[in-house]
């Protein structure tokens, strides 16, 4: 079921929270992101939650000079609650491109406890890390930027990790604010795949969340991921809504590479 606006944007704004960029400016009700290369999208985007009173195109313009000047590429996040209403059309008809859509999927608390031991922790280890980096599609690329975005985080947060073998297999991250406790980071390492431990990091996460005070939880993840949609379907995660991104045209083919999938 598709959330109202508000709700879309409040549950954008605390994931917003549970990621947070280097630098955040306001440009009439628009907040400029930014972070740098190699953390992914959210942290590199324009959140467009709010309204302002300038001319569309001088905002616009506004934007993509603040992008231009720290050598990042113009990107807008964009929902069905962006205002104004129109930007994903004028931005297309600028020639944006669409860029990694994503599914936003939430869930009741509390959830079925893990069945297997799950190690939490306040900050993560050496070994939740090196999973993290196998896992694809994560920070291992830039592991100061992700553990420089991590002390920026305000609200409670946990790693999870877990174990086959002896050896870490499976890791996530969460944080709570609000009632809701967001998942990020869900991820396995190649050779400890199939076995179910994500599902035993997530059950973790979850249990941990409601132990904070949550009642709901969101993540989020490209419907390309079939294996990961299967799993969250499982787990009782709907759809709530999407996000994508619009990425100028000149800059396209230079962006930022993909990372970690839906931030």
């Amino acid at each position: 079921m598709q959330h109202r606006p508000d709700e879309i944007r409040r549950l954008e704004a605390l994931a917003d929270r549970a990621w947070p960029p280097a630098e955040a400016v306001p440009c009439d009700g628009w907040e400029l992101r930014a972070t740098g290369l190699g953390i992914g999208r959210r942290v590199n985007s324009v959140a467009t939650a709010a309204d302002g009173s300038l001319p569309l195109d001088e905002r616009i313009s506004r934007a993509e000079d603040f992008y231009r000047q720290r050598g990042l590429p113009p990107t807008f996040k964009l929902t069905a609650a962006s205002l104004p209403t129109d930007l994903d059309r004028v931005l297309g008809a600028a020639g944006y491109r669409v860029d990694a859509p994503t599914s936003v999927r939430t869930r009741a608390l509390p959830a079925d406890s893990p069945t297997l031991q799950v190690l939490i922790e306040e900050h993560p280890s050496e070994e939740w890390r090196q999973v993290n980096a196998a896992a694809g599609e994560h920070y291992g690329s830039a592991p100061r930027i992700f553990l420089d975005l991590i002390a920026r985080i305000r609200a409670p947060l946990a790693f999870a990790s877990i174990t086959d073998g002896g050896q870490a297999a499976a890791e996530g991250m969460a944080v709570v604010e609000a009632g809701w406790v967001g998942l990020f980071e869900i991820g396995t390492h190649p050779g400890h795949r199939r076995l179910g431990l994500a599902r035993q990091v997530i059950a973790a996460l979850l249990a941990w969340g409601a132990e904070q005070g949550a009642s709901r939880a969101y993540l989020q993840v490209m419907p390309a991921n079939i294996p990961a949609l299967a799993m969250y379907d499982d787990l009782g995660f709907t759809e709530a809504y999407r996000y994508w991104y619009r990425v100028a045209p000149a800059d396209a083919a230079r962006r930022d590479a993909p990372s970690a999938g839906a931030r």
